[in-house]
């Protein structure tokens, strides 16, 4: 079978990547060509999930540094999708946050798109984007707002099936288009990341990208007014300037900076806690903590609520304010979480295993339907 498989972009080996290799990896038996707008990957990022895929990109890779400033191309991106030609395909997957799902394709190809998120600067995140980002306080923004939310329904309309990360997407992608979605969880590598039953250190946690909606600043701040409480903070990104001076003054809060999976497991396993902060989708790093038998703290929030059981795997703020986080790491010390085995177990049901699973048992199932029309 002759598949086209379509990716936003690859510059980060984050959870939206990991996905995209677990489906490249279901079906790399199948003549596969991989579609995206750009590919900086590194090195290491695209042997493991690209592989030896073709990768066919967009004129954005010719761009010096689009890595660094690609949000604020955005405008061009539904044309450059479109500019791609999918035709002599048997199928068309997709995995999307931005503008992936909206590649031009005969209608007559089976469209298949696994969901992420419908893109959340133009429709229940937008006043966030508004407030957080040089690009959307400018005039031309929300000018184009309308434009691109036209282009993005009538895109979503010539998916065939939608798939959602979570519970919680499938009612974005209601809400947003108008259509039904089937949710399967995204693949946790719950064999990697392994129980821990040793002594864990007084330390707490928080890793991911260093970007204004994760949050990451607000819970340095709230660790700044506990500072009889150790923070460890494991990541990099764009916004790493900031925390500099942050943390100046905080000698209770180190800053590793990036880590490979190995070590970043070994803090993780011998953290008291680790702290979610950001409205997250899915979060699929906040499973691969519980796989290790660490409690989490987290934002009551979209698919953390999926994938946290609240005062046995771990706790809930329900605000995006130092109180809160405050308020539940201090609901931590009084009642820590210590079954370590009761919180891997918690994280079983979204195994990596599980994924391929469903994920190619419902793509065979819509084959059938669709060409059986």
């Amino acid at each position: 079978m002759k598949i086209a498989f379509v990716h936003d972009w690859f510059k980060a080996n984050g959870g939206a990547e990991k996905v995209a290799g677990e489906i490249l990896d279901i079906y790399e038996k199948e003549d596969v060509t991989v579609y995206t707008l750009f590919d900086k990957f590194h090195e290491r990022d695209r042997k493991e999930i690209l592989k030896n895929h073709i990768i066919k990109t967009s004129l954005l890779q010719q761009i010096p540094f689009i890595e660094k400033i690609y949000r604020y191309l955005l405008p061009v991106m539904p044309w450059l999708m479109k500019r791609f030609n999918l035709n002599g395909y048997d199928m068309i997957i997709s995995t999307s946050h931005a503008v992936a799902k909206g590649i031009g394709a005969d209608p007559k190809i089976l469209n298949i798109c696994y969901c992420h998120s419908p893109m959340r600067y133009v429709w229940d995140m937008y006043d966030d984007y508004v407030a957080h980002h040089a690009v959307g306080r400018i005039f031309f923004y929300k000018w184009f707002i309308h434009y691109i939310r036209k282009w993005d329904l009538k895109t979503a309309a010539n998916v065939h099936y939608f798939i959602a990360n979570s519970e919680h997407v499938r009612r974005r992608i209601q809400n947003s288009y108008h259509c039904d979605a089937k949710v399967i969880y995204p693949p946790v590598r719950t064999g990697k990341f392994s129980l821990y039953n040793g002594e864990r250190k007084d330390y707490y946690l928080c890793l991911g990208r260093f970007v204004p909606y994760k949050k990451i600043d607000m819970v340095v701040r709230a660790f700044q007014q506990m500072p009889d409480k150790k923070l460890i903070l494991i990541g990099d990104g764009y916004g790493t300037k900031k925390f500099t001076e942050l943390l100046k003054t905080s000698p209770n809060i180190e800053w590793l900076g990036y880590k490979l999976d190995n070590e970043m497991i070994r803090y993780i396993q011998e953290a008291k806690a680790c702290i979610f902060a950001a409205k997250e989708d899915f979060g699929i790093m906040c499973v691969e903590v519980q796989a290790c038998g660490t409690p989490v703290i987290a934002l009551k929030y979209g698919g953390y609520i999926e994938t946290v059981t609240n005062g046995q795997s771990g706790y809930f703020f329900d605000e995006q304010t130092e109180a809160s986080v405050i308020a539940a790491v201090t609901q931590f010390e009084h009642h820590p979480l210590t079954n370590y085995e009761q919180i891997r177990q918690n994280s079983l049901k979204f195994s990596d295993e599980r994924f391929r699973q469903e994920m190619s048992d419902y793509v065979r199932e819509c084959h059938i339907e669709f060409y059986r029309k």
